[in-house]
């Protein structure tokens, strides 16, 4: 695994054109829908060198989420930050240079964007968060709680691994798709979703979709992610999160916060097996597994694993 670019690039699912389909046939005199997340406006936040855009909605404790490889904040499953928003201030955002964000992504690290996000809660919470990361953004969260501990309330580590030479790789088809700049929606859905479940990512798609239908206008760049800050992306949670020494494995100890760690057992992009090394690495951690269930599977409402994230933080 060592070397090869891209091998943990999650390719954005192509929703923009499911998102103009439903703009286009939205009625123009459309009753006011319940404010959501996504169809909050785009607010924008310093860091080191780049701006950072964000949304937010709902009241409670902040929760931050962290995007995957190539994704932007746009593609967050709305019924799942809903949901949450109703216990929680969720705070969504792009990642430098992806999406609505700024910022130089040369020689972009997992370190480094640990380094912006710990720098984004200090600026838009009280300076502490609750923390989500979804497969890259997992990579993102392990270097945020270890380097930056002050920053993160509990930890939610979702379809994600340690790094290292010894995580298990994707399979040779899904690294084959996740590198293809050419790969259709049907092919990126087929390593997201197990094969009896890709319903539930089209409805995910349209569910993006119905989300920017209801607030009308948005950014230009909601959905996208240049070339440039994608090789980068890919380089960073690749042979720079991959090789000898590099990765969080040897070092989980360091996350003290309480953790909940969640996998769909037939993630070809991420293994679930890998959730073993953080299970035990992460002294106060917790599993979460989901039988036909995929990279994505947190975008499969029915498994009910919104809940269970609610649950595990407001534990006592």
């Amino acid at each position: 695994m060592q070397g090869r670019p891209g091998t943990r690039c999650i390719t954005a699912i192509t929703v923009a054109t499911v998102v103009a389909a439903v703009l286009a046939s939205a009625p123009s005199s459309a009753v006011e829908p319940p404010v959501s997340v996504l169809s909050q406006p785009v607010q924008y936040a310093t860091v080191g060198g780049a701006t950072l855009g964000y949304r937010s909605a709902g009241s409670g404790p902040p929760l931050v989420l962290i995007p995957g490889s190539s994704n932007t904040m746009a593609e967050w499953d709305p019924r799942m930050l809903d949901e949450l928003a109703t216990s929680h201030r969720v705070i969504v955002f792009d990642n430098r240079g992806a999406g609505t964000s700024t910022g130089s992504v040369e020689r972009l690290t997992i370190a480094s964007m640990a380094r912006d996000t710990a720098q984004f809660i200090a600026g838009v919470t009280s300076g502490r968060a609750d923390v989500l990361g979804w497969s890259m953004g997992g990579f993102i969260a392990q270097e945020l709680a270890i380097r930056y501990p002050e920053r993160v309330r509990r930890l939610v580590l979702a379809s994600t691994d340690c790094g290292g030479p010894g995580t298990a790789p994707p399979t040779e088809r899904a690294l084959r798709i996740l590198t293809d700049p050419d790969a259709t929606q049907a092919d990126r859905l087929s390593i997201l979703f197990p094969k009896n479940r890709i319903g539930a990512g089209v409805a995910w798609s349209t569910a993006i979709g119905d989300a920017f239908a209801a607030n009308g206008y948005q950014p230009p760049n909601s959905f996208t992610v240049s070339p440039a800050t994608a090789q980068e992306q890919s380089l960073a949670a690749g042979p720079r999160w991959l090789g000898e020494g590099r990765g969080t494995c040897d070092r989980l100890a360091r996350i003290t916060q309480r953790t909940l760690i969640g996998a769909g057992r037939r993630d070809v992009v991420s293994p679930s097996v890998n959730h073993k090394t953080l299970s035990t690495g992460i002294p106060r951690s917790s599993v979460s597994l989901y039988e036909d269930a995929g990279h994505a599977f947190l975008f499969q409402p029915g498994l009910g694993f919104t809940k269970v994230i609610a649950s595990f933080l407001a534990a006592r």
